[in-house]
C-alpha cells in the first residue's frame, strides 16, 4: 500500500477514534448551551485545497502534481485535499485536512474539542510547534493546528525526516495564513 493510501485514512481514523476514546464532551453551562470556549463558531466553509493549492504543492513538493483528489465526511466535519506526484515512481505527496465547525451536522463534536483529544493522545510524541495557528503540533502523520476554530491537519511523510518537519511548518504557516484572508 502506498505511503499517502495510509496517511489519506489516519486522520479519519483519529478523527473517529480519540474522541471516543478519551471520554471528553462538549462543557454545558447552566443553561445547557455549549461553552464557547470550547467550541469556537466558525461560520464560512473553507475547501482544504483553497489553503494549499495545486501550486503551492508543486513548489512544495519541488514536481508536478496531479489533479487534487478531494473527499468529505460531514458527519464530522472534516474536508480532505490530497496531492499526488504525477511521476507514479516518486514517494512525495502532500494532504491537507480541515475540520471546521460549519461543515458538521448540528449535534456534532466541536472541532475544538476533537483537536484537544487529539493533542491529549499524542502526549509524549508530539513535538508542540511556535509560530503556526494559535497552537500546534508535529506528531504521527503530520502537524496538527488549530486556529480561530479551525483544525487543519497537513502530512508530506515521515515525520522523523527533519526535511520532511520543517516541509509542514512551513505549509502550515501558508495554510494559516490563507485561512486567515478565506473566512
Amino acid at each position: 500500500m502506498r505511503p499517502a493510501h495510509i496517511i489519506r485514512i489516519l486522520p479519519l481514523c483519529a478523527v473517529l477514534l480519540f474522541p471516543g476514546c478519551s471520554g471528553n464532551s462538549p462543557e454545558k453551562s447552566e443553561t445547557g448551551s455549549e461553552n464557547k470556549t470550547v467550541q469556537q463558531q466558525a461560520s464560512k466553509i473553507i475547501e482544504p485545497c483553497d489553503l494549499i493549492t495545486a501550486k503551492d504543492a508543486e513548489t512544495m513538493l519541488g514536481e508536478a502534481v496531479k489533479p487534487a483528489e478531494k473527499t468529505d465526511n460531514q458527519v464530522v466535519g472534516q474536508k480532505l485535499c490530497l496531492y499526488n506526484p504525477v511521476n507514479t515512481e516518486s514517494t512525495e505527496f502532500l494532504q491537507v485536512v480541515l475540520t471546521q465547525d460549519a461543515f458538521m451536522p448540528p449535534g456534532g463534536i466541536p472541532t475544538a474539542s476533537i483537536y484537544k483529544s487529539l493533542k491529549d493522545n499524542f502526549e509524549g510524541m508530539r513535538t508542540d510547534i511556535e509560530g503556526v495557528g494559535d497552537e500546534a503540533f508535529i506528531s504521527t502523520g503530520g502537524i496538527y493546528i488549530m486556529s480561530d476554530g479551525y483544525y487543519i491537519q497537513i502530512g508530506a511523510g515521515n515525520t522523523s525526516n527533519e526535511t520532511v518537519r520543517n516541509k509542514l511548518i512551513e505549509a502550515g504557516k501558508m495554510a494559516v495564513a490563507k485561512l486567515n484572508t478565506l473566512k
